[in-house]
């Protein structure tokens, strides 16, 4: 995004900050396309190992936030928002310290916290998420933020935190209260956060200053339309489940293999009122779908006649970590669907899905995701003795990358490297009869 303002732009950029993941230069060194100009007025500040906050992070965020208290009726603002942006964009109020902070946020996950949760409790301890940021630059001529969500339903205060969109302080803190106390972590908070929950907020939701604009330029809205395309181009029946797909990936492995087994009896003929009955109805409706969307969905079902199905979801599901092994989201989802459509008697091993991250990284690992299905698990169960057991262990541990490693040196990984687009997950689900 940097890049390309500044390309745009040209002279009439008269400087700035940009904080970006650390390693991210001399990943895409040499590539045009990521590569700022050699004489750029834009200081680059690498930070966020591991896509968490650091002093890096603090660094590059107080900088951020002097910018724009520096701004004149003379300049414009342009805010670059993307996924990734609450750790690179870091700075708690005082007196919380960023240990604080990240030991909050790191319970959070590691409990399942969707990513709207773990958003309204960064915004409740931040001093430049929530708006506050587009409040630093009230004397600018225009602010422009352009953004790009990473979050289910597109939800603009709470992608990246929405730094430039203010927020109702009132609902905010009670949001994050709510959630802190729902993971069972309000009573042990410590003392400095507590005192910052207890601060009054200001009782009257603002609009934000008059010189604030913001626009969406990317979500997953458009990456599934590309895949529609692209399915119809292989001459595909392609059809999109959801675009909000959320949950632990436990129960939503479940719920793909359920959905596998009803389309493909669906398919050869076989409990051909499954497509109208309850059980579709309500695996739909725990999909999130609601009735305008079952009705689409059926619909388009029924309409499907030889050439192979391409289901499309999009989303952003969640990892409850038990666990010390390495793996993410999607690694995990593609290996739980492995196993469980494995087990269905009457569908083929032949069956495919894929879960991966557009941003290139699923978890503290280099892969985007990786492909499942019945083949994958029978193959590894082949090579390791027959034991359905030996695969499964890899669940347990939440080590989904140790499994893909060990089968067929990696094969059934999806690696793209960093894509510099997080528009959260996609799942494809093929069924070719």
């Amino acid at each position: 995004m940097a890049v390309q303002v500044e390309k745009l732009l040209g002279p009439r950029l008269c400087g700035g900050c940009i904080s970006i993941p650390f390693g991210t230069s001399e990943r895409f060194a040499g590539n045009g396309d990521f590569s700022l100009s050699s004489n750029t007025t834009l200081e680059v500040i690498e930070c966020a190992r591991n896509n968490l906050p650091d002093e890096t992070a603090l660094i590059a965020a107080s900088k951020i936030k002097h910018i724009a208290q520096t701004m004149t009726p003379e300049d414009v603002l342009c805010v670059l928002i993307s996924g990734g942006g609450s750790a690179l964009l870091c700075l708690p109020k005082d007196p919380i310290t960023l240990q604080e902070k990240l030991r909050i946020i790191k319970s959070l996950s590691t409990a399942g916290a969707a990513i709207d949760e773990l958003n309204y409790v960064r915004i409740a301890l931040s001093a430049v998420k929530g708006g506050q940021l587009a409040l630093e630059a009230a004397n600018a001529y225009r602010v422009y933020s352009y953004v790009i969500s990473d979050i289910v339903g597109d939800p603009v205060p709470l992608i990246a935190s929405g730094p430039t969109v203010l927020t109702d302080r009132v609902r905010v803190n009670e949001k994050a209260m709510e959630i802190l106390v729902k993971y069972k972590l309000w009573d042990s908070l410590p003392s400095s956060v507590v005192e910052v929950m207890a601060r009054p907020a200001d009782q009257e939701v603002k609009a934000g200053p008059e010189n604030n604009e913001l626009f969406l330029l990317g979500s997953n809205e458009l990456a599934v339309r590309c895949i529609v395309e692209q399915a119809r181009t292989r001459h595909l029946k392609c059809i999109v489940l959801s675009k909000r797909i959320e949950g632990n990936v436990s129960d939503l492995s479940a719920m793909y293999v359920e959905l596998t087994e009803i389309l493909y009896n669906v398919k050869i003929g076989v409990l051909q009122d499954d497509i109208t009955s309850g059980k579709l109805q309500a695996l739909l409706t725990a999909l999130g779908l609601d009735d305008s969307q079952r009705e689409a969905f059926i619909s388009s079902v029924t309409e499907w006649k030889h050439q192979p199905l391409l289901i499309v979801g999009a989303g952003e599901p969640t990892v409850c970590v038990a666990g010390d092994g390495k793996g993410g989201r999607n690694q995990e989802l593609a290996l739980r669907f492995s196993y469980g459509v494995r087990q269905l008697a009457n569908v083929p091993d032949s069956v495919c899905f894929l879960s991966a991250g557009t941003d290139g990284i699923d978890g503290p690992t280099d892969a985007a995701g990786a492909i499942g299905g019945g083949f994958v698990a029978l193959e590894y169960d082949d090579a390791h003795g027959g034991a359905m057991a030996d695969g499964t262990s890899f669940i347990e541990r939440n080590d989904s990358y140790s499994f893909y490693e060990a089968l067929g040196g990696g094969k059934y990984f999806v690696k793209t490297g960093h894509t510099g687009t997080n528009v959260m997950d996609l799942h494809l689900l093929l069924i070719d009869v």
